[in-house]
């Protein structure tokens, strides 16, 4: 009878790890059935891109998340990098783009490291700290902004380039460092000892230190990768809008979450994985741009995104022997 259970068990684990990709399908089905241009080449490159910018900074979250910390200050990483770079750039004295993109790049990472120093050598619970150093770092950001939407005529014409260039005058740029970002990260996540470390560190941390795995140091280089890639989205972001809002990153972060959260249900249900937090990215672009595209009220939004994470999260905890995968306090 224990036998039968545990087939029944891992065959509705296995029709449940598409689940994700089949909502795309049948959403976008929908949508297009009430707004023919939905399936557009145009349209769906504009769903291209704005998944792109959603996805990197949800593929950051993603790794260190899967170590079993939390990462909140994802949002002021992504502006901090674009504040820094469009300041730089600001009276047009400053004498290259690409300068200023790895400066601002630089403090995003430097974000990543004081996240890491109070978390891993202080102690400090993530889910409390990310959000303390996010207050922190939003102080600066409005510093930098004058707390206002920043732009300039003075900014060089290359900074328009990463985020509204189309390659053969259809594939945007972002989607491009997406794709290449992705596949990278995969290959780490997937195929290196790297990989294997961060998986392990999340699962079982304390069989880890006994096997002489360095927990804090895989921790460390998570919360930098993380933040390195979130301060890429924040370039992006920027260029594609031609201007740096104070909340340019946070506008994101609800949506990278949700996305991290619910790619757990796809592919490997219950554990964070790359893959799925791409599809999930692209379900919530698809489902934001569909009811862009047949008018529907603002509030639908967030009414079918909750409602497809909520049923995500269900999914998880009846097909997880462990529950539901949780980010703990550190002890």
């Amino acid at each position: 009878m224990g036998e039968k259970k545990t087939a029944v068990h891992a065959g509705n684990k296995g029709l449940t790890r598409y689940l994700l990709l089949f909502a795309v399908v049948v959403v976008s089905i929908i949508f297009g059935i009430l707004q023919p241009k939905f399936f557009s080449v145009r349209n769906w490159m504009n769903i291209v891109s704005s998944t792109s910018l959603v996805g990197i900074m949800a593929v950051g979250m993603t790794i260190v998340m899967s170590t079993n910390e939390m990462e909140l200050a994802t949002g002021c990483e992504a502006t901090i990098a674009a504040a820094v770079a469009g300041r730089l750039l600001l009276d047009g004295t400053f004498p290259s783009y690409i300068l200023a993109v790895i400066i601002g790049l630089a403090v995003s990472v430097c974000v990543g490291l004081l996240n890491s120093f109070f978390v891993l050598k202080l102690s400090v619970p993530s889910f409390i700290e990310t959000i303390a150093v996010t207050t922190l770092i939003d102080g600066f950001i409005s510093l930098a902004t004058n707390n206002s939407y920043m732009f300039s005529n003075k900014w060089p014409s290359s900074y328009a380039f990463l985020g509204q260039t189309r390659v053969a005058g259809i594939i945007p740029v972002p989607a491009i460092i997406f794709v290449a970002i992705v596949i990278v990260m995969i290959f780490v996540m997937d195929h290196t000892k790297l990989g294997r470390y961060i998986g392990s560190v999340g699962a079982n941390p304390t069989a880890c230190t006994n096997v002489g795995i360095n927990n804090k140091k895989i921790k460390m280089i998570c919360f930098l990768l993380c933040a390195l890639l979130c301060g890429i989205d924040g370039i992006l972001t920027s260029s594609q809008v031609l201007s740096v809002s104070p909340t340019l990153g946070q506008d994101v972060l609800m949506d990278a979450m949700a996305a991290t959260m619910m790619g757990a249900t796809f592919l490997r249900v219950g554990r964070y994985n790359i893959q799925g937090t791409v599809v999930a990215a692209l379900l919530l672009t698809v489902i934001q741009n569909g009811i862009t595209s047949v008018g529907a009220p603002n509030f639908v939004e967030d009414i079918v995104t909750g409602t497809i994470l909520i049923i995500s999260i269900g999914v998880i905890a009846m097909t997880r022997k462990e529950g539901l995968p949780s980010v703990t306090f550190n002890e």
